[in-house]
């Protein structure tokens, strides 16, 4: 299932909207499907953004069921640089939510 992050959310700073994502990523879950998340048109997220939604998200069902299930597509440099930086924090065992 294919997901526009700025259909979800108003913004990628807060910790509200990293909520926002994260339950309507974990109900997407429960329907056992694939979701490619595209970060077209939207801001570079901010820690308590990827905090509250992704790292809430890995915490529940693990890094690599994470990794299997949510695809970031179309995103920025500098998007793809944050989301490296911080599954990789997760990866090291740095990050937490």
């Amino acid at each position: 299932m294919k997901i526009r992050l700025t259909d979800i959310v108003a913004d990628t700073y807060t910790n509200s909207s990293g909520y926002v994502l994260y339950t309507f990523l974990k109900s997407v879950l429960n329907k056992n499907e694939i979701i490619e998340l595209s970060f077209l048109d939207a801001a570079a997220p901010s820690s308590s953004f990827l905090n509250s939604s992704f790292g809430s998200l890995i915490d529940e069902i693990g890094l690599e069921n994470f990794l299997a299930v949510v695809k970031p597509r179309e995103t920025t440099s500098t998007q793809a640089k944050m989301l490296k930086h911080y599954i990789q924090a997760f990866k090291n065992g740095t990050a937490s939510a």
